[in-house]
């Protein structure tokens, strides 16, 4: 019997039947996104994941009885898709905190946007550069004068600039880049100013401070990334009769007979499609015929210090603009919004997160090093501040790809008409954040179930 479902806004109407199976290879964002998708399209799918926890390069780690990430991520008010999903698979609002854009940089610099949503796009962002503190006359109308150029120009800047040479064609103060465009690029594009892609970082700006006021929100995860998404998406998988097996490697798929053989540490088993959902860097030991492009990566690390007395940020989100760390959070200022009856530890301890995202000077130091420099640099925000009573530093060494200009980025076909790529670096309009990996599993979901509805699968040879 045909079967339809809504993908998108649009009706498909399935006729291949129920017994149609697709593997997802990869349990990050990509990944699970792909899978809800394909769930919600009525196909049954299997998850591998090689670690025993979902999330990929966005998940849960543990140290020393405490519940940690292997990076510090922030969403975004118009990370639409996500946040779609995440309403889809059951989530509690609680889980992240909503508040209006403000980018604060004690002493010297912060930036409200209004909370009144009768302001919108521009309009929004014009109030926010007026009454920002720390920027000039000048630096205000350069920054209201850049947006105006970049919506003239429909957002369109040329595939081949640097937002470095963006913002020296606009004649933007270098006060302003240092406080505002600086802090914008890293955080999204995870690449220096010379050498990241204007036009993606116009993508996010369109998204985000030029669409509605609420697209510009801060969305702060109170909960652990794992939680966050992958892991309420797979207890809806298996509602839906899919299933994940976590701890499980894949070695090999292949091409058999107009299936596709996926080869893991559990057995064999043949599906009518295969959605490629790990790092570029691993998509060629799956399937050497699929090898992805090149990429160069820009890492991220994140230094968390404990302490057994009472230590907060004056903002849960706080940032700066000389030193090794850009933003520094309050872990358990976030987790009491959630739930104050939940937290598990004495109200005089603290958890403090700081970040050092892309390439520089730091990747020399070691760790203890590294640590140590954090933990002076916090003491500037943070009066009379304590001896930890540990340090972790997490380095995810390919955490993005480098957003350059030069990245190619490969679109979600490939030559076998039944497997279909998903991640952040597949070609989008985002760069390598959680919303653009999202993006990117529902098209190839939504690709491989177009597929399987009007082509039968075939081999390649």
């Amino acid at each position: 019997m045909d079967r339809v479902a809504h993908l998108g806004g649009g009706v498909v109407t399935l006729t291949t039947g129920a017994n149609q199976t697709v593997a997802v290879i990869g349990g990050g964002y990509a990944g699970m996104a792909a899978a809800v998708t394909l769930a919600k399209a009525g196909l049954r799918c299997t998850v591998f994941e090689t670690a025993k926890t979902l999330g990929g390069r966005a998940r849960r780690i543990e140290y020393r009885g405490e519940i940690l990430d292997n990076g510090q991520h922030v969403l975004a008010g118009a990370y639409t898709e996500l946040l779609r999903l995440m309403l889809c698979v059951n989530v509690s609002a609680s889980s992240l905190r909503r508040v209006p854009l403000r980018l604060s940089i004690p002493p010297n610099f912060l930036l409200n946007a209004p909370r009144t949503s009768l302001l919108t796009g521009s309009l929004s962002l014009a109030w926010a550069l007026l009454t920002a503190k720390g920027l000039t006359v000048t630096d205000k109308f350069a920054a209201i004068r850049f947006m105006h150029a970049l919506k003239r120009a429909k957002f369109q800047v040329g595939a081949s600039k640097s937002v470095a040479l963006l913002l020296a064609d606009q004649r933007q103060p270098q006060n302003l880049i240092d406080n505002l465009w600086q802090p914008l690029t890293i955080s999204a594009l995870n690449t220096p100013l010379a050498n990241a892609s204007a036009q993606v970082f116009a993508n996010v700006l369109r998204d985000s401070l030029a669409s509605t006021r609420d697209a510009s929100d801060l969305l702060l995860p109170c909960v652990d990334l794992t939680a966050l998404f992958p892991e309420p998406a797979a207890a809806w998988l298996a509602q839906q009769g899919s299933e994940i097996r976590s701890g499980i490697r894949v070695g090999q798929i292949l091409s058999v007979d107009g299936r596709y053989e996926v080869l893991s540490e559990s057995g064999s088993q043949q599906f009518d499609g295969v959605i490629i959902a790990v790092g570029p860097h691993q998509v060629e030991g799956l399937m050497p015929e699929v090898a992805a492009p090149q990429f160069s990566f820009e890492p991220i690390v994140t230094v968390y210090l404990k302490f057994n007395q009472r230590v907060r940020l004056a903002e849960p989100m706080s940032g700066q603009t000389s030193g090794l760390a850009q933003w520094f959070f309050d872990r358990y200022d976030l987790r009491i919004a959630s739930n104050p009856r939940s937290l598990p530890h004495n109200e005089n301890e603290g958890l403090i997160a700081a970040v050092i995202s892309a390439s520089g000077p730091h990747e020399l130091l070691t760790q203890e090093q590294l640590a140590e420099q954090v933990l002076s640099e916090l003491s500037r925000h943070v009066p009379n501040l304590p001896a930890p009573l540990w340090r972790k530093v997490v380095t995810e060494k390919y955490a993005t790809f480098a957003c350059t200009p030069e990245a190619c980025r490969p679109s979600a076909t490939t030559r076998y008409p039944g497997v279909f790529l998903a991640g952040d670096y597949v070609a989008g309009d985002y760069p390598a954040t959680l919303e653009g990996a999202v993006r990117n599993g529902i098209s190839a979901a939504n690709a491989m179930t177009s597929h399987l509805q009007t082509s039968p699968v075939t081999s390649v040879t």
